[in-house]
């Protein structure tokens, strides 16, 4: 087993998850793409991942973006 699959191992909080594309994170929240590259120009509504010129959602703060725009009614 590596160095870095043990580290993994031995601390649960670096599992690693599955990253959405802002098309799959587009279509999960219904919305353009175009409005996710607003939004992050803007540095608004929903945290992203920058690798290299790659950009990722994390499924639980897409997730989070849906229940705080949750309205509830009475």
């Amino acid at each position: 087993m590596s160095q870095i699959q043990q580290t993994m191992n031995d601390n649960p909080a670096m599992t690693p998850t599955r990253l959405l594309t802002p098309a799959e994170a587009a279509e999960i929240l219904v919305i353009p793409v175009s409005t996710l590259n607003a939004w992050r120009a803007q540095k608004i509504e929903l945290p992203y991942v920058h690798i290299g010129r790659l950009v990722r959602y994390r499924p639980e703060d897409v997730a989070a973006l849906i229940r705080r725009n949750t309205v509830r009614p009475e």
